[in-house]
C-alpha cells in the first residue's frame, strides 16, 4: 500500500531524526525571539534563527513589502523563518531517506 502524499510530505518533514534535530534548534533559536519583548536590547533577537534558516530565508526576506515595524513586515518575517525552516526540515528529511535507504522498497523487491 503506498503512502499519500500529504502523509509522506508529513513523514519528511517531521518524522525522521534529521528533521527532528534540525526543527529542535529552530525551537531553541526561537526562544530568544520569543523572550526578546522582556529585555531591553531586543536588536539581536533573530540572529540565531537567520543563520539557522539561511539561505532560504536570506532569499524569502529580500523582498520588502512593508515599511518599519508594522504588523505586516512583522508576520512577513516571521512567515518566511517558518517557511524556510519547512523547506529545511523536508530537504534533510529527503537526504536522510536517500542516504537510508527505503526499506519497504527493498523489501519488496526482495520477495
Amino acid at each position: 500500500m503506498r503512502d499519500s502524499r500529504p502523509r509522506t510530505l508529513v513523514r519528511l518533514t517531521f518524522a525522521n531524526p534529521a528533521s527532528l534535530v534540525y526543527l529542535g534548534l529552530v525551537a531553541v533559536a526561537v526562544l530568544p525571539l520569543v523572550f526578546a519583548s522582556a529585555t531591553a536590547d531586543s536588536s539581536f533577537a533573530a540572529v540565531w534563527l537567520l543563520l539557522i534558516t539561511a539561505p532560504t530565508s536570506m532569499l524569502l526576506l529580500l523582498p520588502d513589502f512593508a515599511d518599519g515595524n508594522s504588523g505586516l513586515a512583522t508576520g512577513y518575517f516571521l512567515a518566511a523563518l517558518t517557511l524556510s525552516a519547512l523547506v529545511h526540515s523536508f530537504l534533510l528529511g529527503l537526504a536522510y531517506r536517500g542516504l537510508r535507504g527505503n526499506p519497504a522498497q527493498q523489501a519488496r523487491t526482495t520477495t
